[in-house]
């Protein structure tokens, strides 16, 4: 493992310095923020911190000093722990959403979370640096591997580290178990003791890294999630987002909520719905990335392709892909199967509109996982009235009853203490 341990002035994502990109990149080839935002500089940090964040969530105002170590498990993976001067004794581990860095959730959680004393780990998943924005006829390679590109309707297209070999889903609890870990020994090193606690929390694909996490090890007293991911052969994102994409291609919104979904929301001039920006922005990039992630058809991560030929194929076919076209789909994603057995208390919290991670296939499903486990004990679930997956999406004014889920977040965390201390 590499080390890299400072003591600084302040620990908020806006006083961040530089990091150490996961590789260089080739001509044509920037972050999806574009060449201006590059990776390995304060400003990528800054701006994959702001991305999702409602510009309503305030930065702490004051400095908060203390310590930053930046590390490696191993080639791609990075993670960073900051550690307050005034500790409260308290270790926050924070799972990582979609194909976003270990800054992702920085104003969500780390600059607050930092403020009230926690110590704070976060990770990318082993992902390198998530995603690559590449100009036409650009490709990217990792180890050697050109990986496949999804092709945007401007000539570009965008590769994804998920895509490289071995980068495997169920390698994202090795790596958030071992980043726990990691952390609790260098707390100990600069205060001279341990954690008393340690929480878990996470959003979307970092609320599937939470729940995978209680389920297979006892480090954490206690654990929050939010419009978080489940992953099982018979509930998964690709059960339903394909058949989303078929349905709105064929100009049939109207099925979408027989397929799980919640209803659509018009936008206020008339002009587009939640229904198109979700397809827009994220349906058929979701479901591209998965999918050929672990169809034994496309896949570089399991070894069954060299060519990104075969993925890349799939970039405009989205609609007509389904899971069950081989049956290694399934064997697959039970690798790294949510199960429901929490080992900690557990706070669940779903959007009501939440139309990219849906509550009736990810949290009606995984509550009833966790009853079926016989833990209902350690759970509390909660939907959410008005909010959405993408919590800055809530604040446009294009739909002004939505409203943020984030202040409902903060609040069920310090629920979570309650209950977990009191």
């Amino acid at each position: 493992m590499r080390l890299s341990v400072v003591e600084v002035a302040d620990l908020r994502c806006a006083a961040l310095s530089g990091y150490e990109a996961a590789q260089p990149l080739p001509p044509g080839a920037s972050s999806l923020f574009g060449p201006e935002v590059p990776f390995g500089t304060p400003a990528f940090a800054a701006r994959d911190a702001a991305d999702l964040t409602p510009a309503s969530v305030q930065a702490p105002a004051q400095p908060i000093a203390g310590w930053r170590a930046s590390g490696s498990l191993w080639p791609a993976e990075r993670f960073m722990v900051r550690v307050p001067e005034r500790w409260n004794g308290r270790l926050i581990v924070a799972g990582t959403p979609s194909q976003r860095s270990e800054f992702a959730c920085d104003r969500f959680f780390a600059d607050p979370l930092l403020a009230r004393g926690y110590a704070y780990v976060s990770g990318n998943k082993g992902l390198g640096d998530g995603a690559v924005l590449l100009a036409p006829g650009a490709t990217f390679a990792v180890d050697g591997t050109v990986l496949p590109r999804f092709a945007l309707s401007d000539g570009r297209s965008i590769s994804f580290w998920q895509h490289a070999r071995g980068s495997r889903i169920e390698r994202w609890l090795e790596e958030f178990l071992a980043i726990a870990a990691a952390a609790q020994e260098i707390v100990t090193d600069l205060h001279g003791t341990g954690p008393e606690l340690t929480y878990a929390i996470g959003l979307s694909n970092g609320g599937y890294e939470v729940r995978r996490a209680i389920e297979e090890s006892d480090a954490f007293a206690g654990a929050l999630t939010w419009n978080a991911i489940v992953w099982t052969p018979e509930h998964n994102v690709l059960r339903g987002l394909p058949e989303a994409i078929a349905a709105m291609e064929a100009g049939e919104p109207q099925r979408l909520e027989s397929l799980g979904f919640p209803h659509d929301v018009p936008a206020r001039s008339g002009n587009g719905s939640l229904y198109a920006k979700n397809l827009a922005v994220y349906w058929y990039l979701s479901a591209w990335l998965h999918a050929v992630h672990l169809d034994p058809e496309s896949s570089l991560p399991y070894g069954d392709v060299n060519d990104p030929a075969a993925a890349e194929a799939w970039s405009g076919k989205m609609g007509a892909w389904r899971f069950d076209r081989s049956p290694r789909i399934a064997e697959r994603v039970a690798a790294f199967s949510n199960t429901g057995r929490i080992r900690c208390k557990l706070i669940d919290l779903a959007s009501e509109y939440d139309h990219l991670v849906p509550p009736l296939i990810h949290f009606v499903e995984y509550g009833r996982l966790v009853s079926a486990a016989g833990k209902g004990n350690l759970y509390r679930g909660e939907l959410m009235p008005d909010a959405q997956h993408v919590d800055s999406w809530s604040e446009d004014p294009e739909y002004p009853q939505m409203r943020p889920g984030y202040p409902r977040v903060m609040k069920a965390f310090d629920e979570l203490v309650t209950w977990v201390e009191g």
